[in-house]
């Protein structure tokens, strides 16, 4: 059978379930690229099977990614926090050494 009665068959088909069907009108917007992939001699590589677990561990490694980046990014204002609180109490220190050195020069 050619390339072209294949993309044929699948047409008809399209048609035939219509757009009131579960796979008429999908079946319909991915004609155009299945026809590019047949006329370029690029076979199906994936299944619904090995898609939807392709889709599934993407989503799940997304996931644990945007939980570690959200994790780092809380320690790390965690640590600005520490940081400038020492900061602030050093500061407050000083002063308070200072307002002792002055009312001491009084």
């Amino acid at each position: 059978m050619k390339k072209q009665n294949e993309i044929e068959i699948l047409r008809e088909c399209a048609e035939k379930l219509g757009s009131n069907s579960y796979c008429g009108t999908w079946l319909l917007d991915q004609l155009p690229l299945i026809e590019s992939d047949m006329r370029s001699d690029m076979f199906p590589q994936m299944g619904w099977t090995e898609t939807r677990k392709l889709e599934q561990n993407t989503l799940a490694f997304a996931k644990e990614q945007a939980g570690r980046i959200l994790k780092d990014a809380e320690d790390h204002a965690t640590r600005i926090k520490k940081d400038v609180q020492e900061q602030a109490d050093l500061i407050r220190h000083k002063l308070k050494l200072d307002l002792q050195k002055a009312f001491e020069t009084l």
